[in-house]
C-alpha cells in the first residue's frame, strides 16, 4: 500500500509547510481584495490651487447670510473635489501640523484666510501603506511638473496624507470643514483593514491546531495506552501513525508492552503454578497432622498449614488476575459496606460506618468487595477500632477507612503496596497475613480508574481514603 506524500513527511517539514502555506494563503487574499474592494482614490492638488480654493470658500460662507450658506456651499464647483460642511461647534480632531512641510501650510492657510493660526485645524495623517487607507490620498504638490517617485520619496517637499481634514473658523462658534470628496467605500475598506489581520490570524491558527492536533493525538493514544498497561496489565496496542518519527515510537512502544507484557506473564505463571502446586502436599501435611498425638502440636501445625493455604489463595488471586476479569454491573456501595461492617463486628472487632445506606456505582462486584474487605480487615489486625465512612459526591464516592493501630510510617507507604511486602513495625507475623491485601486492592481501585491513598489518622493510626469515578 502506497503511503500518501503527506505520511512520508517529518514533523519538521509539516511545520515548515503550514508556516509557508499559511502566508500565502494570507498573501493571496491581500492580492484579492483589490478585485472585490476599489482601492481608495489618489487626489493630486496643486498647493496654490488649494490655498486660492479654501480663501474662495470662506469668502463666500462670510458674504451670504448664514440660512442661504448651506445651498451656496452646495453649488460650489469645487465640490468635485472636496467635501464641505458646516459646523456649529470647533471639531474634535487635534491639529497634527505642527511641523514640516504641513506645518509650513498650516500657517499658509492661515495667513491666506486672515485667520488666527489657533482658528485653523488641519489634520494630515501619514500611512506607511497607503493602498490600506479607507479614505482617499490626498498629495498636495508644491509645483509641477514632478515625478511619482519623487513625490512618495520626499516627503518634505510633497505632502501625502491619508486622511486630510482642514477646518477654518468663520463666526463666533461657526465653522468649515473641508475634506477631499469621498467615494462611499470608507467604511468597507475599514472593514477590509481590520478582517485582513483576522483572517491571517485564524487561517494560521487553524493550520497550526491541524499540524498539532496530528502530534497531540499519537502521544494521547500512546498516554492512553501506558496508563491501562500500568492499570489493567493488559496490552493496548497504538497503531500506525502518520508521522514517520511517531510511527517509529509507536512501534518501538508495541514492542515494549510486548516485552513486558511477557516477562509479567512468565512469571506470573510461575508464582501460580508454584502455588497450585503447593496445595497437594498442603493437604497430605493437613492429614498427617490428624495423627499428631499431642493435641498442642497438631494445632500448631494446623494453624501453620491455614497460614500456608492462605497465602497460596491469596498468591493464586494475585496472578491469576481473576478478579479483572469480572464484569462490571451495578452496585449498592453503601449496603455493601454496611454488610463488610457488620461481618467484620460479628467477628469481634469494633466497626463503625459513617455515610448514607445506598450509594450506586457501576463496578466489578466481588473485586470492589475483596478491595474493602481487605481494608477493613487490615484496620481490625493492627487496631481496635475501625472507622468507614461513605461521602456520596456528584462526580465520585469517596470512602475512608480509619484504624487506631500504630499506622504506617510516611517514608514506608508507597512499599506497603508492594506485593509480598510486610513492614515489621507494623506487620509482624502475629498479625498474620501474606502482604498481598493492600496490593489486590489498589490493582483493583486503579483498574476502576479510582485512587487510594495511606495517611495519618487525626487520632493515630492510619488513613485510607479510596476515591472511585463514577463515569469511568
Amino acid at each position: 500500500m502506497r503511503i500518501p506524500l503527506w505520511s512520508r513527511l517529518r514533523l519538521a517539514p509539516r511545520i515548515i509547510l503550514v508556516i509557508v502555506g499559511g502566508l500565502l494563503a494570507v498573501k493571496a487574499v491581500d492580492k484579492a481584495m483589490p478585485l472585490l474592494i476599489r482601492p481608495p482614490e489618489i487626489m493630486f492638488f496643486d498647493h496654490d490651487w488649494l490655498l486660492d480654493n479654501l480663501r474662495d470658500i470662506r469668502d463666500r460662507s462670510v458674504t451670504v447670510p448664514a440660512v442661504e450658506r448651506a445651498v451656496m456651499l452646495q453649488d460650489l464647483p469645487v465640490r468635485r473635489w472636496l467635501d464641505i460642511a458646516l459646523l456649529n461647534t470647533q471639531p474634535d480632531f487635534p491639529n497634527t501640523a505642527r511641523e514640516g512641510a504641513f506645518g509650513e501650510l498650516h500657517q499658509q492657510i492661515a495667513d491666506t484666510l486672515g485667520l488666527a493660526p489657533q482658528d485653523v485645524l488641519l489634520r494630515a495623517d501619514d500611512l506607511d501603506d497607503p493602498e490600506y487607507s479607507p479614505r482617499p490620498l490626498v498629495i498636495i504638490l508644491p509645483e509641477l511638473p514632478t515625478v511619482m517617485t519623487d513625490v512618495l520619496d520626499d516627503r518634505r517637499s510633497n505632502m501625502l496624507s491619508s486622511d486630510l481634514r482642514i477646518a477654518f473658523r468663520i463666526g463666533p462658534a461657526e465653522w468649515l470643514l473641508i475634506t477631499p470628496h469621498g467615494d462611499g467605500q470608507e467604511t468597507v475598506r475599514m472593514i477590509r483593514n481590520m478582517l485582513l489581520p483576522l483572517f491571517a490570524v485564524v487561517m494560521i491558527g487553524l493550520l497550526s491546531i491541524w499540524v498539532a492536533r496530528g502530534i497531540v493525538r499519537p502521544l494521547d493514544d500512546l498516554a492512553a495506552a501506558a496508563e491501562k498497561l500500568g492499570r489493567d496489565r493488559e496490552l493496548s496496542l497504538v497503531g500506525d501513525f502518520n508521522a514517520p518519527e511517531l510511527r517509529a515510537i509507536g512501534h518501538s512502544f508495541n514492542e515494549m508492552q510486548l516485552r513486558l507484557k511477557q516477562f509479567v506473564d512468565d512469571r506470573l505463571q510461575m508464582i501460580a503454578a508454584i502455588s497450585h502446586d503447593l496445595r497437594t502436599p498442603l493437604t497430605r501435611l493437613r492429614l498427617f497432622a490428624e495423627y499428631v498425638p499431642d493435641q498442642d502440636q497438631r494445632r500448631q501445625v494446623l494453624s501453620d498449614i491455614n497460614d500456608m493455604e492462605a497465602m497460596v489463595s491469596a498468591t493464586l488471586t494475585y496472578a491469576s488476575n481473576r478478579l479483572k476479569d469480572e464484569a462490571y454491573s451495578a452496585v449498592d456501595l453503601g449496603s455493601l459496606l454496611i454488610s463488610l461492617c457488620d461481618t467484620a463486628a460479628d467477628a469481634g472487632c469494633r466497626v463503625v460506618y459513617d455515610g448514607p445506606d445506598h450509594a450506586g456505582l457501576t463496578c466489578r462486584p466481588v473485586a470492589i468487595r475483596r478491595a474493602f474487605a481487605n481494608l477493613i480487615d487490615n484496620g481490625c489486625k493492627f487496631g481496635s477500632e475501625v472507622q468507614v465512612t461513605l461521602r456520596d459526591r456528584p462526580d465520585a464516592i469517596v470512602i475512608t477507612v480509619t484504624d487506631d493501630g500504630p499506622g504506617i510510617p510516611a517514608a514506608q507507604r508507597e512499599e506497603a503496596f508492594r506485593p509480598f511486602t510486610r513492614l515489621e513495625t507494623s506487620r509482624n507475623r502475629e498479625t498474620g497475613g501474606t502482604g498481598l491485601g493492600l496490593t489486590i486492592t489498589r490493582d483493583v481501585i486503579m483498574a476502576h480508574g479510582g485512587t487510594i491513598q495511606l495517611d495519618d489518622a487525626p487520632s493515630g493510626g492510619l488513613l485510607a481514603t479510596v476515591t472511585l469515578p463514577k463515569t469511568r
